[in-house]
């Protein structure tokens, strides 16, 4: 039977190899990680690129849009106006 001292040597090796394999393996899942993360943050940056392309287009559009209602607006109260002036 093998005595404490000849067994010590033997299981710090074993424990520094176990140590060894255990930090490869986090430092693989952490990496795995950094990826997943950066590829989800890429795909929300090209979402949000592409809202950020369309405002611009949007804001002409509605643009246009408020001022044809303001020009309706103008017209239907110059029409109330007349009317007014021809009832008086």
């Amino acid at each position: 039977m093998l005595s404490l001292e000849e067994i010590l040597p033997i299981l710090s090796i074993v424990a520094f190899l176990i140590t060894i394999a255990l930090l490869v393996y986090k430092f693989g899942k952490w990496r795995q990680k950094t990826e997943t993360d950066r590829e989800e943050i890429k795909r929300k940056l090209d979402a949000i690129s592409k809202k950020v392309e369309k405002i611009p287009d949007d804001l002409m559009a509605k643009s246009i849009d408020i001022y044809k209602m303001y020009e309706k607006i103008r017209e239907n109260l110059q029409s109330s106006t007349r009317e007014r002036n021809k009832d008086e």
